[in-house]
């Protein structure tokens, strides 16, 4: 294995208390979203990430994509 390898693996470790529970609730949110396309409901997440970035219903912006959610 080569060292810049294992340098990134190391680094994807989950060594500190705060970076563990990002990743726990970065989880949580993949399968709360994953349980809403399912059940058809995939709008409601375009929703929720809208609003968790500060933009207001029907405002326009310039944002590409955040998340794989795409606005325009």
């Amino acid at each position: 294995m080569k060292l810049r390898h294992l340098i990134t693996r190391l680094s994807r470790l989950n060594l500190c208390k705060g970076t563990r529970e990002t990743s726990a609730l970065k989880a949580q949110f993949r399968a709360e979203d994953l349980e809403l396309v399912r059940q058809g409901r995939g709008g409601e997440i375009a929703i929720r990430n809208r609003r968790l970035m500060g933009i207001a219903d029907g405002a326009e912006t310039r944002l590409v994509g955040y998340s794989g959610v795409r606005f325009e």
